[in-house]
């Protein structure tokens, strides 16, 4: 069986969660990390300290590497407030992903194929800003290697254009779209060139193998560098240090996410707000509840 070191990353020091995590997953992982930000050094071998701020947590990838075990086949990074089904554990979690010798995200989007109303379609896009004082073109790939990285993939990148009024997932055009392109050509003008063109991803939950866990996180340390958003940066990071990443649409698993407070709390009333009674809220094929508020749990 694959060894699984499972980190939890953590958007606030709240430590008294750590205890809560580790009853959850201690029976089905044998070596866990908790990357905390601003926590003691001492305080307990399983924290890691972070000293990053959350919004840019690809960083925390980066300063944990020097302290994380090296001897581990695969390792597993998902936010604190993210709860795996009670059914997967270290020796089925990477057969069920079907993840074998490869990268792990939920999905991965150009970011140049997005509608020009999407919330970080300017910003990624004109990655890097013009403030950056990184000498980024000393670490980072060149555009045309970073581009034969993508169309190993299938993404093959075009210019900006008609297409960005449509976007990726309910495609047609909206006013939001329209009065959005519109905005971009006056503050852009007719700019449809991308100099460094981004992926993004939900980064919530990733799979990293071992021998890729040492690129990755050099390229996101790069990236928490230029402040860039850490959904490009993750996805961005693991597609140039991985040949092979799977999503979710090759295993029978679903993630579910929780956009709405009244959702998050239903699911704490379904388990009676019993740490216990986790399993009342999963499916069968649920891979995941993300956020589940563990400081409702008893």
């Amino acid at each position: 069986m694959p060894s699984i070191c499972l980190s939890f990353v953590f958007n606030h020091q709240y430590e008294k969660n750590i205890p809560k995590l580790k009853k959850i997953y201690g029976e089905r992982f044998s070596t866990i990390k908790f990357l905390s930000p601003f926590s003691d050094w001492n305080k307990d071998e399983a924290i890691i300290p972070i000293f990053e701020t959350s919004i840019h947590f690809q960083g925390y990838f980066s300063q944990a590497y020097p302290l994380l075990p090296k001897d581990y086949d695969y390792y597993v990074f998902c936010a604190d407030d993210l709860l795996l089904n009670p059914s997967l554990n270290e020796d089925n979690l990477i057969n069920e992903l079907r993840c074998k010798d490869s990268g792990y995200i939920k999905y991965l989007n150009p970011i140049w194929e997005h509608s020009f109303a999407w919330h970080k379609f300017e910003e990624c896009n004109s990655f890097p800003s013009t403030d950056n004082i990184i000498p980024y073109s000393q670490y980072l790939p060149g555009r045309n290697e970073l581009l034969m990285k993508y169309e190993a993939l299938g993404f093959n990148f075009r210019n900006i254009g008609m297409h960005n009024f449509f976007g990726v997932y309910q495609k047609g055009i909206t006013t939001d779209r329209l009065w959005a392109g519109i905005k971009y050509v006056i503050r852009n003008g007719l700019k449809r060139y991308v100099h460094y063109p981004l992926i993004e991803g939900y980064s919530d939950f990733i799979v990293v193998p071992k021998e890729n866990l040492k690129v990755f996180c050099y390229y996101c340390g790069i990236f928490a560098a230029m402040n860039l958003w850490v959904d490009a940066a993750v996805a961005t990071s693991l597609i140039l240090s991985c040949d092979k990443i799977v999503n979710e649409e090759q295993h029978n698993y679903k993630g579910i996410e929780l956009w709405n407070n009244e959702d998050v709390h239903n699911q704490t009333r379904l388990a009676g707000g019993k740490v216990n009674n986790l399993k009342k809220i999963f499916s069968k094929n649920s891979l995941y509840i993300h956020p589940v508020k563990l400081s409702s749990f008893n």
